[in-house]
């Protein structure tokens, strides 16, 4: 399980967006910073099953103790450490139904 640090931006209209310094293209927003941070637990997990079927994975995080600077450094009104679960790719196989003709074959 890793964890990936979120920080969470006051927007100009009062909304609330929460970004991973590590993640590209990986963010959430809500309307105060608990809805902000519940958003971007969902959307990392999302964002780790898309590339998880790509293929890809999630950049190593770093470590959780950076949540205070990193929050200092972006002007960050909160912060987290969300978990992530290391993912897998299944492949699920389903066999092709027998046809009446091919199943009578095999009786004969």
């Amino acid at each position: 399980m890793y964890g990936y640090i979120a920080l969470v931006l006051r927007q100009p209209g009062g909304s609330y967006r929460a970004v991973f310094p590590d993640v590209e293209g990986c963010r959430a927003e809500g309307r105060s910073v608990d809805e902000a941070l519940a958003n971007a637990s969902a959307e990392i997990k999302a964002h780790a099953a898309r590339l998880a079927r790509k293929g890809q994975s999630l950049p190593e995080p770093r470590p959780a103790s950076d949540v205070a600077t990193l929050s200092a450094k972006h002007n960050a009104v909160g912060g987290a450490c969300i978990q992530v679960r290391d993912l897998s790719v299944r492949v699920r196989m389903e066999r092709t139904p027998r046809t009446a003709a091919a199943s009578s074959k095999k009786r004969d």
